[in-house]
């Protein structure tokens, strides 16, 4: 039995609505609105590529940190994230035992082993262990396993992955962290700096060394920084350094974020959720980390009785929407930052392009609220690798 769906909506990119037709998961036809009513979508909403997540650390309940996780897990996020526009994402590692972080790598990768996950995750990305221990730069990752770099470790790591690993996040100023880079990118693995409190020699030397990423930029600091030394300005200013970003207008208040892209440029920004495992989940107090949480209504994870940030609950779509509503940033710009820069960054042989007749539809159909003072990102239905996700 053939499965047919109208989809309407303007395309990224384009001035006035279409109407696709999807027949058994492949794009039949783009043209004119017609007279029928749509299954998805209006003339006022927006057709665009499906997203790619750099940072995931969880979702819907499931914690990739720790010895629980198993693969079905993994296979489960991606159902998760199809249903908010996400396609394709990393899976996070934060800093933890070796047993731990090998286990959580031999569980992605035999996760990959299924042809839907290999298709939606390209590697494991390792937050740690290899960061500042400074209380601050650390942010929530446990001391306890926070150590210098080691590649004889880091082999161990990528042999457990099954050499799957998309990218490290490491603190440039640790001892041994600039052979450490050099080593890893031979190992064909993006450097990225991040939780430390390096300056710019020590940013310097590891942009040298290989480094090209800047984990969540702006996040991962001390609370007091000096005025001119500290590990901020010489990111922003380097631009061999392409730099995450969350955009939740949170961990990054809106005049930040705007200045941010500034002096980045578009085309050295990704745009990431850094979600964890309470995202999706109804507001209300949760344990993280072993800290007391709560997660409010308008989805800020907090120490519980504080107004620390504690995670993130963005879902990747409504970053974008933030990010084309208080930057220079158009939507198309935001959306790139979201789906061909990350792409091409970690060498996802995937694209990201506009929907083509006879090709499998691949695209999220959403609605912008404006009514409010933040716009809203609402997802009207999704098609990944011609599966409808409603």
């Amino acid at each position: 039995m053939t499965r047919s769906f109208t989809v309407r909506g303007v395309i990224l990119g384009h001035e006035h609505p279409s109407d696709i037709h999807v027949e058994d998961g492949r794009i039949v036809s783009i043209g004119p609105v017609g007279i029928a009513k749509a299954d998805f979508g209006s003339r006022a909403s927006i057709i665009g590529p499906t997203l790619f997540d750099i940072q995931v650390n969880g979702m819907a309940g499931i914690n990739l940190q720790g010895r629980a996780v198993v693969p079905e897990d993994i296979g489960r996020i991606s159902g998760h994230l199809a249903h908010g526009g996400v396609s394709h994402w990393v899976p996070t590692l934060i800093t933890g035992s070796q047993e731990d972080l090998e286990h959580g790598c031999r569980v992605i990768a035999v996760a990959m082993h299924d042809p839907k996950v290999a298709r939606a995750v390209p590697g494991v990305h390792l937050e740690g262990p290899y960061i500042s221990a400074m209380d601050g730069p650390r942010g929530a990752h446990p001391r306890k396993h926070v150590r210098l770099p080691s590649v004889r470790e880091f082999d161990r790591l990528l042999k457990a992955a099954d050499g799957r690993i998309a990218y490290v996040t490491v603190a440039p100023e640790l001892d041994g962290a600039i052979p450490f880079i050099k080593a890893v990118v031979k190992r064909g693995v993006v450097v990225s700096l991040g939780h430390h409190n390096g300056v710019a020699d020590d940013v310097a030397r590891a942009v040298d060394a290989g480094a090209r990423m800047c984990t969540h930029l702006g996040n991962g600091l001390a609370t007091q920084l000096k005025r001119h030394e500290n590990p901020l300005w010489p990111q922003l200013a380097e631009d061999r350094l392409v730099a995450s970003l969350i955009a939740d207008l949170a961990h990054l208040p809106a005049p930040v974020l705007k200045t941010f892209v500034r002096a980045k440029g578009c085309e050295r920004v990704v745009l990431t959720s850094d979600c964890v495992h309470i995202t999706g989940m109804k507001p209300g107090r949760y344990t993280l980390s072993g800290h007391d949480v709560e997660l409010t209504r308008n989805g800020r994870i907090l120490l519980s009785g504080t107004e620390l940030l504690a995670g993130s609950a963005l879902m990747l779509l409504q970053g974008v929407v933030n990010a084309a509503q208080v930057t220079d940033m158009t939507l198309e710009q935001a959306y790139a930052c979201a789906t061909t820069i990350p792409a091409a960054l970690l060498g996802l042989d995937a694209e990201f392009g506009p929907p083509e007749v006879g090709e499998k539809a691949e695209f999220v159909v959403f609605d912008i609220d404006k009514t409010k003072a933040q716009w809203k990102a609402n997802v009207r239905g999704v098609f990944v690798d011609g599966v409808a996700h409603v």
